[in-house]
């Protein structure tokens, strides 16, 4: 039987902020909700992002996840680059020309790529 990742389940304080960043800036879509939870997927995979809500403080650093990854074409790319600017979302790392890395609104890095 083959075995594949279908979903990654983080959690966040703020449901609403994390919806509106992941579609609105990144471009995810609502797969569907369930009583505090969400779950987006990416235009280009059959894989979820699960957000659950949490009233615990959340420390994004005190576990073992380093970032998440999105790949995109390259022309794309520069739409990710423009929309994370007028949102007003800082780059806090690059690897050459095609990668940006920066902060989603619960503190965990996020990677855009081009291969």
């Amino acid at each position: 039987m083959a075995m594949g990742l279908r979903h990654l389940a983080l959690r966040t304080r703020d449901l609403e902020a994390t919806e509106r960043f992941y579609t609105g800036v990144l471009g995810l879509r609502m797969a569907f909700r369930y009583p505090g939870m969400i779950f987006l997927e990416s235009p280009g995979g059959a894989d979820l992002l699960n957000f659950c809500r949490t009233r615990r403080s959340l420390d994004p650093r005190a576990g073992g996840l380093d970032h998440l990854g999105f790949r995109v074409d390259r022309r794309r790319l520069a739409v990710v680059r423009e929309r994370l600017r007028k949102a007003g979302v800082r780059i806090t790392g690059r690897r050459g020309r095609w990668a940006v890395y920066f902060k989603d609104p619960n503190g965990y890095t996020v990677e855009v790529y081009a291969d």
